[in-house]
């Protein structure tokens, strides 16, 4: 992979993450990809298959051929390296979104008191959308963490 070509790299952040919740074959990342950044990435074949490929060869992501409604499909999965990177790669984005998650509450309470009026401006559909998603998905997070803590005698 490139250094200097952050789309790959961030679809190749999504493929682990995703991967990690479940295996999948390559058109349902792409749109699971699609839903997740709500349009703004978007993964054609022409860079989802090479950079699946890739991993593969990397020894992140193994395949499983299987048939579905009578048609072949590979199905990607992580393997125990691929498990350990997702791991990383996890680790770093959750101090990535909880700093900007810092920067995004100190920024909206600057503009709150930098507008006119008593609430500041009013927050946009895809504002609310996006914290509600977050939310759900820190939530869910957290009862994983919790349940890992049980299991680790916590």
């Amino acid at each position: 992979m490139e250094p200097g070509d952050p789309l790959r790299y961030r679809l190749r952040f999504f493929i682990l993450t995703l991967l990690a919740v479940k295996p999948s074959h390559g058109y349902e990342l792409s749109k699971r990809i699609e839903e997740i950044t709500g349009g703004m990435i978007r993964a054609s074949p022409g860079s989802m298959y090479p950079l699946l490929r890739e991993m593969r060869e990397e020894g992140l992501i193994e395949e499983d051929l299987i048939v579905e409604s009578g048609r072949a499909k590979k199905v990607y999965k992580l393997t125990r390296r691929g498990i350990e990177v997702a791991a990383q790669s996890l680790e770093v984005a959750e101090r990535i979104m909880a700093k900007m998650l810092g920067l995004v509450a100190e920024a909206r309470r600057r503009l709150g008191e930098a507008a006119s009026g008593e609430g500041g401006p009013c927050p946009s559909r895809e504002l609310v959308e996006g914290l509600e998603y977050l939310a759900k998905a820190i939530g869910e997070y957290l009862e994983l963490v919790k349940a890992r803590e049980k299991e680790c005698g916590g």
